[in-house]
């Protein structure tokens, strides 16, 4: 209910900015971008952002479209929101929640008609030009949670989706959006064909070097590599100008990040604990083993770890240091406090409200639950105790027994 009073009352101010023409822009600069929709008629038309920023939350922008006939469709998004978004969502209509429904179009192209996709924008050419061939209907699953892209906090259970579907008319060659279908699996990295895959990336982001849509699928999958000179060898093959680009400088970060981490060592700071509010450094005591662990309140798989990590604890009690570094923001910042006194959490808790993704960047931790192993002499290596081998050796690194 209380889900459904913040939805009202944000959707209520997004739709009195609607009606009074298109979203302002900032100085900075703005993208027109147009959609020729033909076949079907609509009163209203959305463009939904969904942001990186803040990590690890959807944040999300929505805009108004302002069309004269209902097919031809004209969306006014500043330079700042643009550089961010690889591709858009868009709605013919809010959510309803007396159905439990979104309303949204999605696009069809070149051999695949199974696979829709969401627009993805192409600066060189503004224009996208598409015919209407059906209406689907997707039913919700009860009990199968899932988000719903209409404010940063909502979450639908069993969501149903009413897709209208547009086959994309590409007029010219190798657009973003054509890009987008050719690759779509671009940002995923078969690890049991690893080698084959790696090559795909590197033929492919070697073909198209000037691709913004294909440096935003290396952004999300840049700590997926086996090995970090992976990861280099397919950001070098991305031109200047694409490096330039908000993914590409994240990108480039991420691996100046990676290797001073785990070349030149852990680089402390100081965080606030979560009970005391006092500032505290990440590692405690140098002479021994730290076991750093990333995690965050609403992340499930994080809380399935919780027993595991109570039983590394239980054993290597004395001989291991552990801690907790939060990577909430503000709004659930009580929900990992809570979480904390539930679980009678033993080892100490660190918080990073107000710089998560600082946080994120200098200790590779985009991915949680992520752990990091830090030696008495500030080397650093990155440990994952749910995999054997993994905890076999944090063992025999700081005990003489495995218990």
């Amino acid at each position: 209910m209380k889900n459904k009073i913040v939805y009202y009352f944000i959707l209520a101010i997004i739709l009195m900015s609607c009606s009074s023409g298109p979203v302002k822009t900032e100085q900075s600069g703005i993208q027109k971008m147009i959609l020729q929709l033909n076949g079907k008629k609509y009163d209203e038309l959305y463009l939904q952002a969904m942001l990186p920023i803040p990590s690890h939350f959807i944040n999300i922008k929505i805009f108004a479209g302002q069309s004269e006939d209902g097919h031809k469709w004209t969306f006014t998004i500043p330079d700042s929101i643009n550089k961010m978004v690889d591709s858009y969502g868009i709605l013919t209509r809010p959510f309803d929640f007396k159905t439990n429904t979104s309303y949204s179009i999605r696009f069809i192209g070149l051999s695949n008609k199974e696979q829709f996709f969401s627009y993805v924008y192409d600066e060189k050419n503004p224009i996208l030009e598409a015919t209407y061939t059906e209406t689907k209907q997707v039913h919700g699953v009860p009990g199968q949670v899932d988000f719903i892209a209409v404010n940063d906090t909502f979450a639908s259970d069993g969501p149903s989706r009413s897709r209208d579907i547009f086959s994309v008319n590409f007029k010219v060659k190798d657009t973003e959006m054509e890009l987008s279908m050719k690759f779509s699996a671009f940002a995923f990295i078969d690890m049991d064909r690893y080698d084959a895959s790696f090559a795909e990336k590197d033929s492919i982001s070697h073909l198209y070097p000037n691709s913004k849509y294909l440096m935003s699928q290396f952004y999300y999958m840049r700590s997926s590599f086996k090995n970090m000179d992976d990861a280099k060898k397919i950001y070098a093959n991305f031109s200047q100008e694409n490096k330039s680009t908000w993914f590409g400088i994240e990108s480039g970060n991420y691996i100046t990040n990676y290797k001073k981490l785990y070349s030149s060592g852990f680089e402390d700071v100081l965080l606030k604990n979560s009970d005391t509010e006092t500032l505290e450094p990440i590692i405690r005591d140098s002479t021994k083993f730290t076991l750093v662990i990333f995690s965050a309140a609403w992340c499930s798989p994080c809380h399935k770890i919780i027993p595991e990590l109570m039983d590394v604890y239980k054993d290597l009690n004395g001989k291991l240091e552990m801690v907790y570094v939060s990577l909430d923001q503000s709004k659930t910042l009580n929900d990992w406090k809570k979480l904390i006194k539930e679980k009678s959490i033993p080892w100490r808790s660190l918080v990073t409200v107000g710089q998560v993704k600082e946080i994120e960047d200098k200790y590779d931790a985009g991915s949680i639950p992520h752990m990091l192993l830090v030696y008495p002499n500030k080397s650093v290596k990155k440990i994952d105790i749910r995999e054997k081998d993994d905890k076999e050796m944090l063992y025999q690194l700081v005990s003489t027994k495995i218990n």
